[in-house]
């Protein structure tokens, strides 16, 4: 684990609560200069702690109204993985891929904005080499959504 500076901690907490704060805001709350807020930013984007600083949308309000989960069973050859990793990453509907460990070989996080959309994107999967199962998984009601919350908690610490 990265050994993260108490100063670093604060500035990574700033950005969390409002990536669109000025440099200067952020350094005035936390009692540095705003050169080294920028200095550090810098830094953090050139290691690749902060990946990018940008806004939040909420799908609904922009017509994207279904969110689901398409669990994927693949035939282990290494050939065909390496094929559906790069048409998955390639479908503009999937907001998160991931490998796992299971009975599934993958996880697609899909956001559509209507049920044959998502019926689509299910058909073309089953289209792709090596495939063997799907099932999927639509979410009636989204209890938590921030994916800021484990970071504000580990630099809380």
């Amino acid at each position: 684990m990265l050994k993260i500076h108490e100063v670093d901690k604060q500035i990574l907490l700033q950005l969390l609560r409002d990536g669109r704060q000025t440099y200067m805001n952020i350094a005035n709350k936390i009692k540095v200069t705003r050169q080294t807020v920028a200095k550090k930013i810098e830094q953090y984007i050139q290691q690749g702690i902060v990946r990018n600083i940008t806004p939040q949308l909420d799908p609904e309000k922009l017509g994207l109204t279904i969110q689901a989960y398409i669990l994927i069973r693949e035939d282990p050859q290494s050939n065909y993985r390496s094929q559906n990793d790069k048409e998955f990453s390639e479908i503009p509907q999937v907001s998160k891929f991931n490998r796992i460990f299971g009975s599934y070989s993958s996880i697609l996080e899909v956001i559509v904005k209507e049920k044959d959309e998502l019926t689509n994107i299910v058909k073309k999967i089953h289209t792709m080499p090596g495939i063997r199962e799907t099932e999927t998984f639509i979410v009636y009601n989204i209890i938590k959504d921030d994916q800021t919350a484990p970071f504000r908690h580990v630099l809380s610490d």
